[in-house]
């Protein structure tokens, strides 16, 4: 009676939902776990489009889109969507996908070739009183040369979603037709895409007793256990911690990462991607996720992370749901009587603050409704804030209240806190990013010292990239044969700017790394070696060790042959080991698949410079402008073509709407303002100066530039200001110090 009541059951979900063969077969012995799964985000990933599937209104519901009316609906139970194409014509497009769940769901159509592209639109799928239950366009500033309009490759699905939405994903990307040929074994993310291939575990179920460990090459459900709060303050396990490689599994879709070829086994991280480290385009300077980060890069940060503590101590793996409600995930460890009291939080009991996650897992909101929080778990530090405008949890609560009302808020609370005032990589991070004096000697405390999480140490290390001295110089080669991939990888980076004879003797030996992304990335910064005069510095076996490196580098690059980056990359190769002609056809290919891809326009018109073809220069960028008429980079570079051919009249506006359009590009400004200055429209470039010193203070250039124009004008007082700036940018420098003591003669005969 129980089989037939199952068999009845597993009908009627597969009538419903997008249950597999082996979806089934797990059922049978795990019937909770399954049930679980159907309630989570990811058994609803991705979805075919029904009218039991969508989440959104499709009762003939309009927006306004582009100044016209898109329109939802249905015809003959086929969800449509009605929108203008890229000529501006209304268009319908049968809805082939749902694609999430909560707290939106977007929609997908096929735009031919194999080519899935996500609709401009979402449904937010909130609750009414949450503001949700409406159509929204998800990007509504997109046009059509940016990359996150729906007609790009930053709204197609095969290259952006599928890996992580699908289970083994094959992108199968045609250059010579430009197709996809896309394959998935299971539309959602199944029961494989995490646990691998259950075969085995199935015949080990079945009572094969060849198979040992349950048929699972690697078991992700160990999991670390509970942490006891000591008489010290300090955190210690229940139970020995257990090795478990379920947050490496967990990362292959929440990290931010580059994919290198199509998966294979679910916990292949660091072997078939590469991660991102620590970068002011993706984080705040003390770690706090900025860009969309998908967890892994924060929670590596973590004191949890570095204690064991794993993804289901929170998660139920299953349905992605947390375990316990509130602040019972977090009192599981950490007792109540101690952390989950007005004492410690500061705030009411039940009241916004006084939820472990509103001060240690900030929230911050994506695609307009969609709340993703910090894993870091961070405490609030309102003193950096002061330091390096990192945000804070106090402050992005009380926005009505100053970081030095924070500060004084929780000494009051936590009078004994080591962490208030405590150093901090954020201080290093940011002397970097600013080009502070000696932030050199900070980031190699940084990147040797064991006290910081792997993440931190290499992501110091990369940023030594901007400091060639022995500081720099030592922390690579260290970190070159450090048993840290993370390192190794920043390493690649940090040697970058080093002559190649000195590169290679710094990071070759990676060229034997177990891992492909540290293999081909080191023998790509090492290809120059194959130019004359070093190949014959190589011998036999080093040649070919880089060549091995550099197929692989050319195989990852085909593998996203989609993309106008992966051709750019590989004409820069061509270019570096002197193979122009290469490169050119390298650069056109990049154009063809991808002609918004800005830097293959700019790179090939580089290229017809060198070859003493300005003509051919100004033509692609004039091309490239065609297609992006905003495009900062191409108004920049044809400004410096017409610089080259004595044209200053046609390369002002050009360099004007590089500045305009690149607002926080220092550089831009500042090159426009020396033009301006050339042609003696003193005020205007003064204007420009001081915009690329609110830029980027720490730039001794803009300083120097200030100097020297207001002197012209004779403001010697503005002139003594910039000079001194100017002094503590470049500490001991003689020249500088000279001029500023010219600066104050001339002060004190003009007073």
């Amino acid at each position: 009676m129980r089989f037939l009541f199952l068999m009845v059951w597993l009908y009627a979900l597969s009538a419903s939902h997008s249950v597999n063969a082996n979806e089934q077969t797990c059922i049978s012995c795990h019937k909770d776990q399954v049930e679980d799964w159907q309630r989570s985000d990811h058994f609803h990933a991705m979805e075919t489009a029904t009218l039991q599937n969508v989440l959104g209104n499709f009762d003939n519901q309009t927006l306004d889109y582009q100044g016209q009316q898109a329109r939802f609906y249905t015809d003959n139970e086929k969800l449509m969507i009605t929108m203008p194409d890229l000529d501006g014509k209304l268009t319908n497009y049968p809805v082939l996908y749902t694609f999430g769940y909560q707290p939106l769901q977007q929609y997908m159509f096929d735009m031919g070739k194999g080519k899935i592209q996500l609709f401009p639109f979402a449904w937010d799928s909130r609750t009414k009183q949450q503001g949700g239950q409406r159509w929204f366009v998800l990007h509504p500033e997109q046009k059509k040369h940016d990359l996150f309009h729906w007609s790009q490759m930053g709204q197609n699905w095969n290259h952006m979603c599928a890996d992580c939405h699908s289970t083994d994903f094959k992108k199968q990307f045609n250059l010579k037709t430009n197709e996809f040929n896309s394959t998935f074994s299971a539309m959602n993310v199944s029961c494989n895409a995490c646990h691998g291939d259950t075969k085995q575990h199935v015949s080990w179920a079945n009572g094969d007793t060849n198979i040992k460990d349950k048929g699972f090459t690697i078991d992700i459900t160990k999991k670390t256990p509970l942490f006891i709060r000591q008489p010290d303050g300090s955190m210690k396990s229940a139970q020995p911690l257990k090795d478990s490689q379920q947050v490496q599994v967990c990362a292959t879709c929440h990290a931010r990462r580059s994919q290198l070829v199509d998966r294979t086994e679910p916990h292949n991280f660091l072997k078939e991607f590469q991660p991102s480290l620590i970068t002011p385009e993706l984080y705040h300077v003390d770690g706090q996720v900025w860009d969309e980060d998908y967890v892994w890069g924060s929670f590596e940060q973590s004191k949890m992370f570095a204690a064991g503590v794993t993804c289901s101590n929170c998660h139920n793996p299953h349905s992605g749901k947390l375990k316990l409600p509130a602040n019972q995930t977090c009192t599981q460890c950490h007792t109540s009587e101690v952390f989950d009291t007005p004492k410690h939080h500061g705030h009411k009991v039940d009241t916004t603050g006084s939820q472990c996650v509103d001060c240690h897992m900030p929230a911050t909101t994506y695609m307009q409704v969609d709340a993703r929080r910090d894993h870091s778990f961070r405490v609030p530090r309102p003193d950096l804030t002061l330091k390096t405008q990192a945000p804070n949890a106090c402050n992005s609560c009380h926005q009505n209240k100053t970081p030095q009302w924070a500060v004084k808020n929780i000494k009051a609370w936590h009078p004994d806190s080591k962490h208030m005032g405590s150093e901090h990589f954020s201080l290093a991070f940011h002397a970097a990013d600013n080009r502070l004096p000696n932030n050199s000697a900070m980031l190699t405390k940084i990147a040797q010292s064991k006290e910081f999480p792997d993440i931190i140490r290499a992501s110091a290390l990369s940023r030594l990239a901007a400091s060639t001295d022995n500081n720099a110089i030592v922390a690579i080669v260290r970190a070159v044969k450090e048993n840290e991939i993370l390192k190794r990888q920043a390493a690649i980076t940090a040697a970058m700017p080093y002559e190649i004879s000195q590169r290679w003797r710094m990071i070759n030996t990676l060229l034997d790394d177990e891992h492909l992304a540290i293999r081909s990335e080191a023998a790509r910064a090492l290809a120059a070696m194959l130019v004359e005069p070093f190949p014959a510095g190589l011998n036999e076996t080093d040649t070919q060790r880089l060549n091995n490196g550099l197929n692989e580098y050319k195989q990852i690059q085909a593998y996203q042959a989609e993309r106008g980056f992966s051709h750019t990359n590989l004409g820069n190769l061509a270019l570096e080991i002197n193979k122009p002609e290469q490169a050119k056809e390298h650069y056109l290919t990049a154009i063809r698949v991808e002609n918004i891809f800005i830097p293959s326009y700019v790179n090939l018109a580089d290229l017809y410079r060198t070859q003493g073809d300005e003509k051919a220069a100004k033509n692609i960028l004039q091309q490239g402008l065609k297609i992006n008429p905003e495009a900062a980079d191409l108004h920049y570079s044809l400004a410096m073509s017409y610089i080259r051919t004595k044209d200053k009249n046609t390369a002002l506006p050009h360099l004007a709407k590089a500045a305009s359009f690149a607002t926080n590009n220092a550089n831009y400004s500042y090159t426009y303002a020396l033009l301006l200055q050339d042609m003696g429209q003193m005020e205007h470039a003064l204007t420009a100066l001081q915009k690329a010193f609110q830029l980027a203070p720490n730039n001794p250039d803009v300083s120097y530039s200030l100097m020297q124009l207001f002197v012209k004008q004779k403001n010697y007082q503005q002139a003594y200001r910039f000079a001194k700036h100017l002094e503590g940018l470049v500490p001991g420098n003689p020249q500088i110090q000279k001029m500023v003591k010219q600066i104050e003669t001339m002060m004190s005969l003009n007073p």
